[in-house]
């Protein structure tokens, strides 16, 4: 019965069948794939949000800890607690509470006594609430809890105030009440509630639900509620499961709010389904009926097409649009063969050096990775001053190059399956590794076809190949991230100036968290978030504050204050680190030229980057900096690391020389894990070099340490230079850097990097106590170390 049907007819129901059965599938998929992805979704929120929950809890500790730190540090107020002067007490904690907003300040003494409050019902003398905070067994270190106060969470720092034993502990809180839930919800982008633990069970001290909901999400407490078993999904943080009263903090997110757009999206979808089937039925019919006939014909010449025959005959007698589609149809035939090999010969061959290019290539070593059981090694070359080939000698003369190095390549096939030229400057092979071959022996084999300079016109032209390898299956067993393994090598030989580099896990590139950070650098220097932390200098020999290194720090609205390494790195491979150098050398200055103005010079120290030093506005941008705050140039110190003279010395040494000029110090920074050649120290304008860490920290143990400290001191003491021990960690190393005739020495055992606020108190103590500094003697290993020298003889003759 189906065979009498129609031809037209049977087009069309078989059409509207098939239609209507893909649109059902997708719609049952896209219903699938919304409630899983609402689920995923909300599981990815809880965990982003626990997070950053934990993050604003810690950004609140660490505002109370600062808080603290300045008033336990207030030399009127420590003076008011040791002769009980109420009014000032009570004055003091008002003050430093409504500063911050902290809602309770207290003032306990050491045996557990209420001194003063305020913003807290607790009574003078009455014995402190949270007496398991004053019983841990740290000491006198600073303590941070999360504690039930009045039916009320608040979130509580302790410090000991000292003059100059500890005499009271000084207690401020935040609390965590029904507005601050909220600001953790709209922060978080969940519902907050935050439970206590009572003899009826969990009761909602503050919450950002509402009716019942409250009740569910208490049930949900201790267990993180799976996908599927609740519409409420919940994920709980134990804030302070061992105290008196235990507090525990409760995200949540309703499923049905988050599938809501998930649900209108499917039916529009419908809707649309709908209408697209009753459109396609109409068409469907009318173009079934018109196209029945010449069909057979048609067909027959598309299959031959379509199987690469551009030779088979087509008839159609008609003169109407199928007739002309049908002429057109054998016109198609034939310019589609003459395309079809042009198409060809441009899709997968490289026009000038007739190289496979990008695509073939990439579709080769697809087809070789898929062969298992197979070791496949890849190289990508560049050549490293091809562009100022064209720049000197002409667009004519390079492409000349190009295409002898691809005939220097694939002169010996042997050494690679496949060649290609992926780029301007950029060729590509892969070679099977069999056993026992070695991947940087085939990368040496490359390097030496094309160790000899190209010969354009009688002229030879050194063309530095630098080569990125990786290896599959190891690196990748996909093609397209193999070949990023290779570049990603490449890159870094040509930033090591090596001419060979293997790809190794620690060159991944940056994850898209670390690229968000880039993204934020801008707003971070436009809206202040940037500040610069003070690590001093002191002079080894009398104690004396000689200087400070400002250091970079991030406070970061979400992420709290981070330090450079955790953004620095990307700037300088994203190029924005000029634009950091700028903003330091700003704010650097106008801090040099406030404490000058003060009567109160120092010496500060601003480091530089390789990249700044390849800048040519560099000088310019430290002359704007220098006049416009009016800072004196000899109290400025450049420090720059020795890896900045590796890409390219002279232009290095002739930055350093136009910087100097300006009146600045220049101190080599990291000195000793550098590269450079001692040749150029002699001609580096620098006053000062800074002994690396690594070599500090060893000299205590280690008489061969010892030793390659005291050469770089008398090296440096001999070019009139000034020596810098970074990263001293205690007080014997201190001593032994002294004993070896260090100058000035920094590190934790003196303070660590500290704002503004903080190192102007930590300078006013030091200096305050500078003259009871106790003598330090040499440790074993530096005293031993020097008593050979002391006994040396002078040589006969």
């Amino acid at each position: 019965m189906w065979r009498a049907v129609k031809l037209r007819t049977r087009i069309a129901v078989t059409f509207l069948a098939l239609l209507g059965a893909v649109i059902g599938a997708a719609l049952l998929a896209v219903s699938a794939a919304n409630q899983a992805n609402a689920e995923r979704e909300i599981s990815r929120q809880l965990e982003v949000g626990r997070l950053v929950f934990e993050r604003a809890l810690d950004g609140n500790r660490r505002q109370l800890t600062q808080a603290a730190q300045v008033l336990a540090a207030d030399f009127g107020f420590r003076e008011a607690v040791a002769t009980h002067d109420a009014d000032t007490i009570g004055s003091a904690l008002e003050n430093h509470g409504a500063r911050i907003g902290a809602t309770l300040v207290e003032l306990v003494s050491l045996e557990g006594k209420v001194i003063a409050t305020a913003g807290s019902n607790m009574q003078v003398g009455a014995p402190f609430q949270h007496r398991e905070l004053l019983e841990q067994r740290d000491g006198m270190a600073a303590r941070a809890a999360i504690a039930v106060e009045g039916g009320k969470v608040y979130q509580l720092v302790m410090l000991p105030i000292r003059s100059p034993l500890p005499v009271a502990w000084i207690v401020m809180g935040f609390a965590l009440d029904e507005a601050s839930v909220k600001e953790l919800a709209s922060v978080t982008g969940l519902d907050v509630t935050l439970a206590i633990r009572t003899p009826g069970g969990w009761h909602a001290a503050a919450t950002s639900l509402a009716g019942s909901t409250v009740r569910q999400a208490l049930a949900e407490i201790g267990v993180d509620s799976p996908a599927g078993t609740s519409d409420l999904l919940t994920s709980t943080l134990l804030l302070a499961p061992d105290a008196a009263v235990p507090v525990t903090a409760v995200l949540s997110r309703s499923l049905a709010e988050a599938r809501e757009p998930f649900d209108r999206l499917r039916e529009r979808l419908v809707l649309i389904a709908l209408l697209c089937v009753s459109l396609s039925a109409v068409a469907v019919f009318w173009l079934a009926r018109n196209i029945t006939r010449p069909l057979q014909a048609l067909t027959s010449a598309i299959e031959a097409i379509r199987g690469g025959r551009y030779d088979a005959p087509l008839v159609v007698e008609r003169r109407d649009e199928l007739g002309a589609l049908a002429e057109g149809l054998q016109l198609m035939q034939q310019a589609v063969e003459s395309r079809d090999r042009d198409i060809r010969t441009l899709a997968y061959t490289d026009r000038l050096t007739g190289l496979m290019n990008r695509t073939a290539f990439t579709d080769a070593l697809g087809a070789a990775l898929a062969r298992p059981g197979q070791a496949v090694a890849v190289a990508l070359i560049n050549l490293r001053r091809f562009r100022r080939i064209n720049e000197c000698l002409g667009y004519g003369i390079g492409d000349a190059v190009l295409k002898q190095v691809a005939d220097r390549l694939s002169e010996a096939p042997s050494m690679a399956s496949h060649w290609a030229r992926v780029g301007a400057d950029h060729y590509a092979a892969f070679t099977p590794l069999g056993p026992g071959a070695s991947l940087e022996q085939w990368g040496s084999q490359l390097l030496q076809r094309l160790a000899r300079p190209v010969v354009v016109s009688d002229q030879p032209i050194d063309i530095s190949p630098v080569v990125g390898l990786a290896c599959a299956p190891t690196d990748s067993g996909n093609a397209d991230d193999l070949m990023r393994c290779a570049d990603l090598a490449m890159e870094r030989a040509r930033r090591e100036n090596v001419a060979l580099r293997a790809y190794d896990a620690g060159l991944r590139v940056a994850t898209r968290d670390q690229l968000s950070l880039l993204g934020e650098l801008q707003r971070a220097i436009d809206g202040n978030e940037l500040v610069l932390a003070f690590q001093p200098k002191l002079d080894l020999q009398s104690g004396e504050l000689v200087g400070a290194e400002a250091l970079l720090r991030w406070r970061h609205p979400t992420r709290g204050l981070m330090m450079p390494g955790a953004f620095i790195p990307f700037a300088e491979q994203a190029g924005f680190i000029r634009k950091i150098t700028r903003w330091a050398l700003r704010e650097g200055t106008l801090t040099g030229a406030a404490w000058q103005r003060a009567g109160r010079p120092l010496n500060l120290s601003i480091n530089i980057s390789a990249d700044d030093l390849a800048d040519p506005q560099l000088d310019s941008h430290l002359r704007d900096a220098l006049v416009g705050s009016r800072m004196p140039s000899e109290l400025l110190t450049l420090e720059l690391t020795e890896s900045g003279f590796i890409g390219d010395p002279d232009q290095a040494l002739m930055r350093l020389h136009t910087l100097k000029t300006q009146g600045v110090m220049l101190s080599i920074d990291d000195f000793g894990t550098g590269y450079s050649s001692l040749s150029y120290l002699t001609r580096m304008p620098v006053d000062e070099l800074k002994i690396d860490r690594s070599f500090v920290s060893a000299i205590a143990g280690s008489p061969e340490a010892t030793a390659v400290v005291q050469a770089a001191i008398e090296m440096g003491h001999s070019l009139g230079l000034s020596i810098v021990a970074e990263g001293i960690e205690d007080r014997g190393t201190a001593a032994d850097l002294a004993s070896l005739g260090c100058d000035v020495g920094q590190g934790y055992v003196y303070a660590k990097p500290m704002l503004q606020a903080d190192f102007e108190a930590w300078r006013l103590a030091h200096d305050a106590a500078s003259a009871r500094v106790p003598e330090i003697q040499p440790t074993d290993t530096v005293v031993t170390r020097l008593r050979p020298r002391a006994r040396r003889m002078p040589l006969p003759g």
